[in-house]
């Protein structure tokens, strides 16, 4: 029977030193800006019951557990869904306005596991509210934008996308509900041999080729631009309308990275607005990923919108900490006492303690053992407090 006593699960791990230090940092920066823009914060329990997972997909992913009553729960997978279920039990229609901020742990069992982590520390918001206005998208994206550079993520590219616009073109393409089926569950797996075939066989290969070319390429103002005019008249040319007003609200507050991306989809399915993931340079996934539902509510009667986002903490410090974005430098000293030393020691070490200084109180048989444990632990030297003295004996 193999002895578990020295490792950690499966899809987990052990994190400290810098992780912890960078990782603390950045999630004091993104709770500086989550309050300067009035978001409160919002703890929902570890563990919530598996009915507020309607997707198939989510339920596959779940980490279940089964308390003493026999009912089953399950670890935190998706912190939408539990703002979703706290929103519905307290406000429902009484509600107007709120807006949520939270940093939280989630977890999601991968259906293959390829070296992938099973948790992801998360920090994001959600602003619910009675109706939708394109003040509350640019709001979103300027939040998002704002916590990056507050992070100090200067290189980064917001991919703007929508989900009405997809559904809505596939519709001026008179395609039904099953082909619409095939053709996001494509986009969705990257499966782009089967896309090409599913149009080529309901469409003419011009149209195809245009389906398809909007759905592969991405481009700033210009490319939408281009759309705009080859889709006059047409159901979807009224999204590309929305999201170049919304584009030119974001430019005039200084957002310039922006690149329109008709390919973009999420864990979750319950966009039905725009969709939008941010790129840094350097970084292999997206930091961010947020959107618009107008459905959340429904499963409980209520009619809100949601809008809200995701940001991956656990990518960021990695690029924080590989990219030596903040100084932690302190000036870090280990002590050395005798045992007849030790009460004037610790009096004495106290009051050297200082916000950039941190003393380490050492437990040694002597003073070249305190030197020797300095030297290889990265200590800027040792505090001699033996005898009743105080010698600052610094190591190289």
């Amino acid at each position: 029977m193999k002895d578990y006593r020295l490792h950690v699960p499966e899809g987990f791990r052990d994190v400290n030193g810098k992780d912890v230090i960078f990782g603390a940092e950045i999630e004091k920066r993104i709770t500086k800006v989550f309050s300067s823009f009035g978001y409160e914060m919002i703890k929902t329990p570890l563990v919530e019951y598996t009915d507020i997972y309607e997707e198939e997909a989510k339920r596959h992913e779940l980490y279940n557990l089964i308390n003493r009553e026999g009912e089953v729960l399950a670890l935190t997978n998706d912190m939408t869904s539990s703002i979703t279920r706290y929103v519905a039990a307290n406000y429902g229609e009484n509600l107007k306005l709120e807006k949520f901020s939270y940093i939280s742990d989630v977890f999601r069992y991968p259906r293959m596991y390829q070296g992938k982590e099973h948790f992801i520390r998360q920090a994001g918001c959600e602003i619910i509210s009675k109706k939708f206005d394109i003040t509350l998208d640019a709001e979103m994206i300027l939040l998002a934008y704002k916590i990056l550079k507050e992070i100090g993520l200067n290189k980064f590219t917001i991919h703007l996308g929508s989900c009405e616009f997809l559904s809505y073109l596939l519709d001026d393409y008179k395609l039904d509900d099953n082909t619409k089926k095939i053709v996001f569950s494509s986009i969705k797996g990257k499966d782009f041999v089967s896309l090409r075939n599913i149009l080529n066989e309901k469409l003419s290969n011009d149209d195809a080729s245009f389906i398809l070319s909007i759905i592969m390429k991405g481009g700033h103002l210009r490319y939408l631009e281009e759309l705009m005019n080859n889709l006059k008249g047409k159901k979807s040319f009224f999204v590309l309308e929305y999201l170049k007003k919304l584009f030119k609200l974001l430019n005039d507050l200084g957002i310039d990275n922006i690149l329109f991306d008709f390919s973009i989809n999420s864990y979750a399915s319950y966009y039905t607005g725009i969709i939008f993931k941010v790129y840094g340079d350097g970084i292999k996934n997206s930091i961010i990923t947020g959107g618009r539902s107008s459905k959340l509510y429904d499963k409980f009667g209520y009619s809100l919108t949601d809008i809200g986002f995701g940001i991956d903490i656990i990518s960021l410090t990695s690029y924080a900490i590989e990219n030596n974005l903040y100084n932690f430098d302190n000036v870090k000293f280990i002590s050395y006492q005798d045992e007849k030393s030790l009460k004037d020691a610790l009096i004495k070490i106290d009051d050297m303690r200082e916000d950039n200084i941190s003393i380490s109180i050492g437990h040694f048989d002597s003073l070249e053992d305190a030197l020797s444990y300095a030297k290889e632990n990265d200590f800027n030297g040792v505090l001699d407090c033996s005898n009743g003295g105080l010698k600052i004996l610094e190591v190289k």
